[in-house]
């Protein structure tokens, strides 16, 4: 005869549990990771503390649009202006320590959370899960996640300070993009690629600071950013656009590998003056410098180096 434990009792029945609703959460059976997910808050607290147990068992994960409304936008269309209830969100969310996984655009639109703390536990968060919060100001990011991925942050205009942990390899698609507020972000050692527009259109950058190691970056990785300079240790190619209209950007230097500046690079860079790094530039793509009055000195690239259309126009190399 086997003996169950009451955890385990309780979870089994939890196991058979159709959407059930208490003290205003709405949840389900979490079955690959053994607990409860929270599918929804049907309440209108300011203040909203997620429980860590429900019927004896542990709250693990939470779902998709847990405090908003989404309206049907219809096939193919970006859900963006259609959280219809953002402006009553709760202003403080406090999560539970056994909290493990964050879905996709679970905190999505929620329009008035200033600040939010991830407990240690959680080592997934899902897309969009922070998009137009837009009035987050601080977010503390646990050790458990390698990866932020697409859209986490978009339109968090309000967004000063993120503490990135020091074991987030890839910085995701989109993942800061219109947070106009951010002026600084230091990346852990452990990154090593930072993906396409991850940081575009965030205006207060100044500066961002690398790993001391090779970093992939993706097609206007930093577009009309706030950046005025940045120090890059080491890459094999400034991707397309990668510091397109950003207006205040003064100098870059690159210590190692760059084998290829890509199209757009620099375009529209109109205070830029400065582009150093080492020999081995075999290839510069269309546009790159295209209307960089202000620059005054650039490395030697490679003789024999290929050019794209018009990447002088605009400049005092015309």
């Amino acid at each position: 005869m086997i003996l169950q434990t009451r955890s385990e009792n309780m979870w089994r029945k939890t196991e058979t549990r159709k959407m059930t609703e208490v003290n205003h959460f709405v949840y389900e059976a979490d079955l690959e990771n053994r607990g409860i997910r929270i599918t929804k808050y049907t309440g209108n607290a300011d203040c909203v503390q997620i429980p860590a147990e429900i019927d004896g068992a542990p709250v693990v994960s939470l779902g998709p649009y847990v405090f908003v409304e989404i309206a049907d936008a219809g096939k193919g269309t970006f859900k963006a202006v259609v959280a219809t209830n953002g402006d009553t969100t709760p202003r403080e969310i406090f999560l539970p320590e056994t909290l493990r996984y964050i879905s996709y655009c679970a905190f999505y639109g929620c329009e008035n959370i200033i600040c939010i703390e991830i407990p240690a536990a959680v080592t997934e968060i899902g897309s969009s899960a922070f998009a137009f919060c837009k009035s987050l100001q601080h977010i503390y990011l646990p050790s458990g996640l390698q990866i932020l991925n697409r859209s986490m942050f978009r339109n968090c205009s309000s967004l000063q300070e993120v503490h990135i942990s020091g074991n987030v390899k890839t910085i995701g698609f989109i993942a800061f993009e219109n947070c106009t507020s951010l002026e600084s972000v230091i990346l852990p050692d452990s990154v090593s690629e930072i993906e396409m527009r991850a940081f575009c259109g965030c205006k207060s950058l100044r500066q961002i600071r690398l790993p001391n190691h090779a970093v992939v970056f993706g097609n206007g990785a930093f577009a009309e950013s706030g950046l005025v300079e940045m120090h890059i240790p080491e890459t094999a190619c400034l991707a397309e656009a990668m510091f397109h209209n950003c207006k205040e950007l003064e100098q870059i230097v690159v210590e190692k590998g760059l084998t290829e500046i890509q199209s757009d690079a620099f375009s529209g860079c109109e205070s830029l003056e400065k582009v150093l790094f080492p020999e081995g530039v075999r290839k510069v793509g269309s546009r790159a410098f295209f209307g960089c009055e202000m620059l005054e000195r650039l490395s030697p690239i490679d003789a024999d180096a290929s050019y794209g259309d018009d990447v002088w126009n605009g400049t005092p190399f015309y």
